[in-house]
């Protein structure tokens, strides 16, 4: 029976904190949870200063008692705390940074419930300040429905000559994996290198980046272009509803190594060329590195990989004003391949890939032909080439390399031999080699022509 005042038609469908929460940090692991609040950071650098990220830093502390993030990019404006910032999912009302990383509203409370029982967010900006404290056992087990948080102090007239502007997250009572995870210096060097990686283009646009007090530097990225040699750099518009998405793609050969012959062999055995495949950037963001499946055509339509293909290149850059247009998960580690924009995507990097192994299996085989340079145009093109940053390469819509040598048409020989064949009867042919004592029945067929051809043409 309804209570009074209750509504017969009304059916609960609300979620339990408990079960969303615990749901919520499945679905992530935690160097993407960490990365996924240095994303917000990014963001608001971007927002702060687009154009000049060197004003901006980010500063990691990961230890095994503590987490802290703390950075200098603008901070969290007191409005957008209250109403957006930390909501589960993106309001449709809210349109968040132009160009920005995060998109589905969910990174930052997922990272922090990954981390700890225990989270503290201050953040300053040019005119407010809150801080909010949050207990997460605590607020598990409030019965709310109204899943609210609550700052323990507000600034709404906060001036930025006393303490700056910029966020600071602290976390505390870390999840006991999670000790034991920022106690593993091999999960520390990971987490250095993914941040690297990662955020690349970041770092290499001037923003300062710190994790335990060592200053992070850019992986820098170059391929071999010259006069009669350059890589794809092309660069086209895929238009959907909501919006463009801008694309550049860059694929081309890289400087060789001291392995240069070590080709052979199984693939996944191979250590050499790690670098090798697709790297797949979104708001310049890497989301993919050094892809080498089926997925960027790998073995579809091109050959599988292979050691021989190691010096292959292959960057895509994908930016969008809306970050919802963009064709990445939600935890920001790979594709949404039933997107539009990225099959349209996908379909050129195919193409690409497939102009780059065409000239890399080229490479193999003047190679192994053992000729001179003069007879080798694809090697001699590559010798006179340089590494050239990314940047710095010029525009082409197709790889530039020199037409494969032809060879002079072989003059075809005059035949020397002309073939015999005809059956006998079985038991004549029988006698007939029983006579000559041929060892096969085209022993027989020499042997009686050269007896007629003794006999009636040379007599």
């Amino acid at each position: 029976m309804t209570g009074p005042g209750e509504d017969p038609y009304k059916v609960e469908a609300g979620a339990d904190k408990r079960l969303f929460v615990s749901m919520l940090i499945r679905d992530i692991e935690l160097i993407p949870a960490v990365i996924d609040l240095v994303d917000n950071s990014v963001d608001g650098a971007r927002a702060t200063s687009p154009g000049n990220l060197s004003k901006h830093s980010i500063e990691l502390t990961v230890l095994p008692e503590r987490f802290e993030i703390k950075d200098d990019c603008g901070g969290i404006d007191l409005n957008i705390a209250r109403h957006y910032a930390f909501r589960f999912g993106r309001p449709k009302d809210y349109d968040g940074v132009e160009g920005s990383v995060g998109q589905f509203g969910v990174g930052m409370k997922r990272a922090l419930f990954k981390l700890g029982n225990n989270f503290e967010v201050e953040s300053r900006t040019s005119s407010t300040a809150f801080s909010l404290p949050v207990n997460v056992s605590d607020w598990l087990e409030d019965e709310n429905s109204d899943w609210q948080f609550k700052m323990s102090s507000v600034d709404e007239k906060y001036n930025p000559a006393e303490g700056g502007v910029g966020t600071t997250i602290r976390v505390s009572e870390l999840h006991e994996t999670v000790r034991e995870d920022f106690a593993n210096s091999r999960i520390g060097s990971q987490l250095k290198e993914q941040l690297r990686l990662r955020h690349q283009s970041i770092l290499s646009q001037g923003l300062k980046m710190t994790l335990n007090g060592e200053v992070l530097r850019p992986s820098s990225q170059a391929l071999l272009s010259g006069a009669e040699f350059s890589p794809i750099n092309r660069r086209f518009v895929v238009t959907v509803d909501g919006g463009d998405v801008l694309v550049r793609i860059v694929a081309g050969i890289a400087a060789s190594g001291s392995n240069e012959n070590a080709d052979d062999g199984d693939a996944e055995e191979f250590k050499g060329g790690n670098d090798a495949g697709w790297w797949i950037f979104c708001n310049d963001r890497l989301l993919i590195f050094a892809d080498r499946t089926s997925l960027t055509g790998w073995g579809d339509p091109a050959p599988a990989y292979h050691p021989q293909y190691r010096r292959f290149r292959g960057y895509v850059y994908l930016s969008a004003s809306k970050p919802d247009l963009l064709p990445w998960n939600t935890t920001k580690t790979g594709v949404d391949q039933d997107s539009r924009v990225w099959r349209r995507v996908q379909s050129e990097i195919k193409v690409s890939l497939g102009q780059v192994v065409s000239a890399l299996n080229r490479l193999k085989n003047e190679r192994e032909s053992g000729e001179d340079l003069d007879e080798t145009p694809i090697s001699a093109a590559l010798s006179k080439a340089k590494p050239v940053p990314l940047d710095d390469l010029p525009s082409q819509s197709a790889l530039h390399a020199p037409s494969p040598r032809r060879l002079p048409r072989p003059i075809p020989r005059r035949r020397s031999t002309q073939k015999v064949q005809y059956d006998v009867e079985l038991d004549r042919y029988r006698e007939v080699f029983d006579l000559t004592d041929a060892t096969s029945a085209a022993d027989v067929g020499r042997r009686t022509f050269d007896y007629f051809y003794e006999r009636e043409v040379e007599e």
